[in-house]
């Protein structure tokens, strides 16, 4: 039983009411924990993606840059960390060095990074992962019983503040999927579809994190937006939307206007479930109504060019193109990997972004891990 003082409760209600973004929270949180205890130099925060069993990086705020951020774990080779989730126990090591054989790669990058202690606390919610919070400092032996006291505290509240956010962008993603079923299953982009894009999407942020200033906080909202990409199709008439051949050019003109019609919806369901200080939500607004705009300003609906285009829509326009060309669909069979970069190399700077093209390109193996983790049913 852990019992919080007054100043604990008035600081765990501070986090809760300041900052929108889970960023500002931690740098709060870090900066608070420095008046009592100023060895503390790093905390960090890395989420678990159950459905494809990664940790990965997703906030942070430390004293001096490190590399510690833009990468991720396979938790089922991370035995220990394993241990702790399984057993919703921290782990305190108040000497790194002794790790000094090991050969992650987490493990390799604190050390270079100057760190001499850490803490490590597990997130859960009613017995489910969410993911794990890392404390470090550049002092040894200084993890004291107080100091881990303090840090479960501050565990429980960062794990509600996940679980408010993870909660509140699954009532949209819920509600966008009912629709669909009320609309009698009618989207023709299989699960599949979503997770690959999704993960493309994610593949392209990582690489290019460092071209555009990209954090981990973003570029993990980006992964959880993409799949709402195509949410204005719910508007396009059957007809149109499920037609096995080629489009007429009245038809392509009423399929296009699904970017409008989903920037209009999602703008509806924002202010229904009051979710207009979710983490980065223009985001989101961006890649429904933008993820066809092109580069040489012929894409819709507003003849966007190069930079005009918010970044994230240009990694979705990657992301969901390449998928496209690699997948069957009603009026074309799935292109091969080399035909689909052939494409991608051809629209590169002058439809498609060059660095986002790029980063598919420069990394065909993780590409090929992506399509053979998440096939159709039907393959």
């Amino acid at each position: 039983m852990i019992r919080k003082n007054k100043a604990q409760e008035t600081a765990v209600s501070s986090y809760l009411e300041h900052h929108s973004d889970l960023q500002g929270k931690i740098h709060e949180i870090r900066k608070d924990l420095s008046k009592s205890f100023p060895f503390i130099n790093r905390v960090a925060i890395a989420l678990y993606d159950v459905e494809r069993d990664v940790i990965k990086t997703h906030a942070y705020d430390e004293d001096q840059p490190s590399d510690l951020h833009n990468y991720e774990a396979i938790l089922s080779e991370c035995n220990s960390l394993q241990h702790l989730a399984s057993c919703a126990q921290e782990r305190v090591v108040n000497d790194i060095s002794i790790f000094d054989q090991s050969t992650h790669v987490h493990t390799a990058l604190v050390r270079q990074a100057g760190y001499l202690s850490s803490i490590t606390i597990p997130l859960l919610m009613e017995g489910q992962l969410l993911g794990f919070l890392f404390v470090n400092s550049r002092a040894k032996d200084v993890f004291t019983e107080e100091v881990v006291e303090r840090l479960r505290l501050l565990s429980m509240v960062i794990t509600l503040l996940l679980h408010q956010d993870t909660a509140r962008i699954n009532v949209l993603k819920s509600t966008i999927e009912s629709m669909k079923i009320i609309s009698s299953h009618r989207d023709p982009e299989t699960g599949e579809h979503l997770q690959r894009m999704a993960s493309y999407s994610l593949l392209i942020a990582r690489e290019i994190a460092d071209i555009y200033e990209l954090s981990d906080l973003f570029i993990s909202y980006i992964y959880l937006y993409a799949p709402m990409h195509d949410l204005g199709k719910l508007t396009v008439p059957d007809h149109i939307l499920l037609k096995n051949g080629p489009l007429t050019d009245k038809e392509f003109s009423i399929m296009q206007g699904h970017t409008v019609s989903g920037d209009d919806l999602i703008q509806k369901l924002i202010e229904v479930y009051k979710l207009s200080d979710l983490p980065f939500i223009t985001s989101l607004i961006n890649i429904v109504r933008s993820h066809h705009e092109k580069i040489d300003g012929t894409g819709y609906p507003d003849n966007l060019t190069a930079h005009q285009i918010e970044i994230e829509a240009r990694i979705v326009a990657v992301a969901d193109i390449f998928d496209a060309l690699t997948s069957d669909r009603p009026y074309k069979k799935a292109w091969s990997i080399d035909d689909a970069f052939a494409e991608l190399t051809r629209l590169s700077g002058i439809k498609l972004d060059s660095d986002c093209v790029n980063a598919l390109l420069n990394n065909r193996s993780k590409v090929q891990k992506i399509m053979d983790s998440f096939k159709d049913a039907c393959d």
